[in-house]
């Protein structure tokens, strides 16, 4: 459905975003992922027509973005971070004006309003000022402003600001729905909230491509392990990560699971001691720091 194929960006001379490449099929809903500042933006931005791309194509169900724009936007719903929704329309006269803009018919605007407002659960506020609604309506308005035209792919950026937890599990319940038909990209910063709702990521870092798979994928990219090391300034002289002071005597830190007998080792050679060594618990959080702390240490 959406073919990134070898996508790059740059500003005078910085490369914002460096040959990148992803597909998002019919089926995945896919986590896009990255600090402020790695390129995830502008991707976002390249990926829906916003920003032109420096070199590298960008295709949805096979129309190329660049050479026949208009068809490939038709196919795209997009909710920015942040959208701004003219507060001084109700949220029906906004979905009009959306689906006259895809060139929806009037005979079928009315029918996929009240569809949308339904499954996005806005039917209750379709005409209250949007400038009165809470943060949480008017994100669900922007999602079926995305939506009205019933788009073949869909761009979501922080999509699930604003919402309480009854509502994240309702909009996470929406998405596994509409991706039967709707490939769907999905970028956050809440990384407990994507693992609940994605089953693939993209992790991207200074405009790298640094992990690209299924989330239980991550998993087996490097299994660590937690240890206890006494006394503390033995960890220093280890080079291990996530050194967490317990008392005066001891800390945990993590380390390569493949290296566990050196560490022992070198522990020992160095008058020390160690307890507790375990499979450190996978998140997708720790991956995520753990695959971004990788690549910055190694630039």
């Amino acid at each position: 459905m959406l073919q990134v194929l070898n996508i790059s960006k740059s500003f005078g001379s910085t490369k914002a975003v460096k040959q990148l490449e992803l597909n998002v099929r019919v089926g995945q809903i896919h986590g896009l992922l990255g600090p402020n500042g790695a390129g995830k933006s502008t991707t976002i931005r390249m990926i829906c027509g916003v920003l032109a791309t420096t070199s590298g194509r960008v295709k949805i169900d096979g129309v190329d973005l660049a050479t026949n724009p208009s068809a490939a936007k038709r196919l795209l719903g997009y909710v920015p971070e942040g959208a701004p929704l003219p507060v001084e329309l109700v949220p029906n006269e906004y979905l009009r004006y959306t689906a006259s803009m895809f060139g929806i018919h009037k005979k079928e605007r009315d029918k996929l309003i009240s569809y949308w407002a339904d499954r996005c659960d806005i039917s209750d506020v379709l005409f209250k000022p949007i400038g009165n609604l809470s943060r949480g309506y008017r994100q669900r308005v922007s999602l079926a402003s995305a939506l009205v035209h019933n788009p073949k792919l869909l761009v979501l950026d922080e999509p699930s600001s604003g919402f309480d937890p009854a509502q994240n599990a309702k909009f996470r319940s929406l998405l596994n729905e509409l991706s039967e038909t709707t490939a769907i990209i999905y970028s956050s910063h809440h990384l407990p909230e994507v693992e609940a709702t994605c089953d693939s990521v993209s992790i991207i870092n200074q405009g790298k491509l640094l992990f690209d798979g299924e989330l239980k994928a991550l998993s087996s990219v490097k299994p660590s392990l937690v240890v206890e090391v006494s006394p503390p300034s033995i960890a220093e002289q280890l080079n291990v990560s996530g050194i967490t002071k317990i008392d005066s005597n001891w800390v945990r830190c993590s380390i390569d699971a493949t290296e566990s007998e050196t560490v022992a080792s070198k522990v020992s050679s160095l008058d020390g001691n160690i307890r507790l060594i375990q499979p450190e618990a996978e998140t997708l959080e720790s991956n995520y720091l753990r695959i971004i702390s990788e690549s910055e240490g190694a630039s």
